[in-house]
């Protein structure tokens, strides 16, 4: 299946999905008032959707340049948010130059440039580590380097991945897979952790998550891995499931690792730009290590398939 019939392919699986999710919403809400509790959470969350997916989906469809434009805007503003919870905003000069690396690192994803792409974290390290000696300053600059590094890798190269494999061949098949198997393992998590949610994952760093709620999320996304085999039917069904099982553990830990900077930060969102969801990072953090898993993943089974590898 090529870019162009994924496309088409794409805008009606997200129709469908769309739909499906709000089939559960609804049932999840009846369950919610049997049991006594506010129904408006779920739904204030799901509509969200609305608001959050054309920006990403259309793009994607239709567009390799538009997509990846999106992406590096999404790059920046993550950065942003987290300059903004750790302090790091302060320092205005600094923060410039971590969205000056932060640009660098997109541009071999412009120019389909691969090798200097995977190269980009040694030069971006690199030019952050240098900042205070051009400023000529050493006072708490160990603190706000080692941050500036974690944001820039962390929120510019690591989610980078998921612009860079819109150069493949099958890329829309692959991206709309990556994303819906990551949101939808949080959503699942969230549905079944709210029902069934006994026994607490990690209390102290995520009081809410459980281990009811993510093995039923894990379970539902395999299922739902199968119903979306037709867009990637390159992709090996055995190879198929075992990457939908470390996206969706996976999704979890960059959820949970946000989630402990928010606790050590005394803070319960990162933003508010998105209503029911909190800020972009608590909406797409757990993109942040799927993306260069999913990435590396398809490109050391399958890269021979595609050119931009």
């Amino acid at each position: 299946m090529n870019n162009t019939e994924a496309g088409r392919y794409v805008m009606i699986a997200t129709a469908c999905l769309m739909g499906g999710f709000g089939v559960l919403v609804a049932v999840w809400s009846v369950i919610a008032k049997l049991r006594g509790r506010p129904a408006w959470p779920i739904w204030r969350r799901y509509l969200a959707w609305f608001v959050i997916t054309p920006p990403l989906v259309l793009p994607l469809a239709y567009s390799k340049v538009g997509y990846q434009v999106v992406v590096f805007v999404l790059s920046s503003l993550c950065f942003r948010e987290y300059s903004r919870a750790t302090g790091l905003w302060k320092d205005k000069k600094l923060v410039i130059a971590c969205h000056v690396a932060i640009a660098a690192i997109y541009y071999p994803v412009f120019v389909e440039w691969y090798g200097f792409y995977q190269a980009m974290p040694a030069f971006a390290m690199a030019f952050v580590l240098m900042i205070p000696v051009i400023r000529d300053e050493y006072e708490h600059m160990i603190q706000k380097v080692c941050l500036a590094i974690l944001g820039v890798l962390y929120f510019g190269w690591f989610l980078s991945h998921v612009a860079f494999l819109r150069n493949v061949e099958h890329s829309v098949a692959y991206i709309f897979f990556l994303l819906v198997i990551v949101e939808s393992n949080d959503a699942f998590g969230y549905l079944w952790g709210s029902l069934i949610g006994r026994r607490k994952l990690v209390p102290q760093i995520s009081p809410n998550k459980t281990r009811e709620g993510m093995i039923g999320a894990v379970v539902s996304v395999l299922g739902l891995a199968v119903l979306l085999r037709v867009l990637v039917p390159q992709i090996s069904t055995p190879h198929l499931l075992v990457l939908t099982f470390v996206l969706a553990v996976f999704g979890v830990c960059g959820d949970l690792m946000m989630s402990y900077i928010k606790r050590d930060l005394r803070i319960k969102d990162t933003g508010s730009v998105i209503p029911g969801h909190g800020g972009l990072l608590d909406r797409f953090d757990s993109l942040l290590l799927t993306a260069p898993m999913f990435f590396h993943f398809l490109r050391y089974h399958y890269g021979h398939l595609s050119h931009g590898w």
